[in-house]
């Protein structure tokens, strides 16, 4: 009975080792999707001092976004690893916060909003073959991303006499790590198609042009991708 298992068992694996390959090659996939945006913005501590400011809050948006992107792939046995490079189609909205605070000597009425445009980047896929035309597949990614931020703002206070308006509008490049989850399905020799959800963490922006200098702002993007598409394999 013992070797029968084992003879089956082996069977079955030659049969995985031999049948691999089939997404070896270079490659071009195009994906839709959706992203799902947040932003983390920490204010000056001294802002603490007016009355119901959060210097600590989120913002989030949602997306649809395309991506195009082209690859190399190579089987090992069961094993597979890709390199890709890629571009996402679409700007990132991730939302927008409001603070209208009114007290007995004047207000303050604030607007921000946030958006990611201009991303690409670079993975790696190490993959493992579940049959021979279907392959899993974990990913690990560089992301760079131009960060947008737009505010407008408006102040009036009764004593001493003071009021102020006006706008303001910063970018900077970001830098971030994806970590991600896939499957691709070959339908033919050469056409394929594939599911996707990755995570982005980007670095932190500090920026002072809102308040001035020795008064920064911080910004923190983080996202969730998910993906459908199709590829063809040369």
């Amino acid at each position: 009975m013992k070797k029968a298992v084992f003879a089956v068992g082996a069977a079955l694996l030659s049969g995985s080792v031999m049948a691999t390959g089939a997404f070896d090659g270079p490659y071009v996939q195009l994906g839709i999707g959706g992203a799902s945006t947040e932003t983390q913005t920490t204010y000056p501590s001294v802002l603490n001092n007016l009355a119901g400011f959060n210097t600590n809050s989120n913002s989030t948006g949602g997306s649809f976004v395309g991506q195009i992107l082209g690859g190399y792939s190579q089987s090992f046995d069961i094993f597979n690893i890709a390199a890709n490079v890629f571009y996402n189609i679409g700007n990132q909205d991730s939302g927008s916060n409001s603070y209208n605070l009114t007290g007995s000597n004047g207000y303050l009425n604030a607007n921000q909003s946030f958006k990611l445009k201009n991303t690409w980047g670079v993975s790696i896929e190490p993959g493992l073959y579940v049959t021979e035309s279907t392959l899993g597949y974990l990913k690990l990614s560089y992301f760079n991303s131009q960060l947008n931020y737009n505010a407008s703002y408006g102040a009036r206070v009764i004593s001493p006499s003071y009021s102020e308006s006006g706008s303001y509008n910063s970018s900077s490049s970001v830098n971030g790590i994806g970590y991600g989850i896939g499957a691709k399905q070959m339908f033919t020799d050469n056409i394929y198609g594939f599911v996707e959800y990755q995570y982005v963490q980007y670095d932190k922006w500090n920026d002072s042009g809102l308040f001035g200098s020795g008064y920064s702002s911080s910004y923190k993007p983080n996202q969730n991708y998910g993906w459908v598409g199709v590829g063809y394999k040369f």
